[in-house]
């Protein structure tokens, strides 16, 4: 009997869709302390495409502009445990890695945040992947190139709470690809 009917492909195997819960999430380079399993939330990446528009006699026509890669939202939990596993401790390990200071004198006060910097502190590139029966099972991967924190909430406290405590990051990127199947979208052209 042929599956090409409700999530069957034309193949005739069955297509098991993208599922929300099945996701990993990694900065870059394997000096960054964040780890995969601190991931609670991500939003996947978006554009926009700026249009202009020319007024001709009585009509008007839109043309299509600049790509902008929208920012993305992620929200972390915070185990405790000293350096090597808080995520505040990280986060302001990245904050400092891109170039801040705090302005106790006038050479740290002189210093600012490079973008070279803060995309090298979060290790140059974010990886999220979704995933299917396990984490060698790559369904797609969006990489984020150049990314940077832009703005980080560090949570609220609440004593009729009983939740973890939960930090939010908006991450800025230039753009992002995506490769599945060892395909990739946008291609790199040489």
């Amino acid at each position: 009997m042929s599956n090409t009917g409700f999530w069957g492909s034309p193949g005739g195997e069955i297509v098991d869709p993208k599922r929300q819960f099945r996701w990993l999430l990694s900065f870059g380079n394997a000096n960054n302390k964040i780890q995969e399993w601190y991931a609670k939330s991500a939003k996947k990446p978006s554009f926009e495409v700026g249009d202009t528009e020319v007024a001709f006699l009585n009509h008007t026509f839109h043309y299509p502009g600049r790509v902008k890669w929208n920012t993305i939202d992620v929200v972390l939990v915070d185990p405790a445990g000293g350096p090597e596993t808080d995520t505040s401790w990280n986060l302001m390990d990245i904050l400092q890695a891109s170039g801040y200071h705090v302005p106790s004198n006038m050479l740290s006060a002189s210093r600012t945040i490079t973008k070279q910097d803060a995309v090298d502190a979060i290790g140059g590139q974010i990886l999220l992947r979704q995933i299917g029966r396990d984490q060698f099972d790559k369904v797609e991967t969006w990489t984020l190139w150049n990314p940077w924190v832009q703005a980080v909430d560090f949570g609220q406290l609440d004593y009729t709470s009983e939740d973890m405590v939960e930090i939010s990051l908006t991450l800025r990127f230039d753009y992002a690809t995506l490769d599945v199947g060892g395909l990739q979208r946008p291609l790199t052209l040489v």
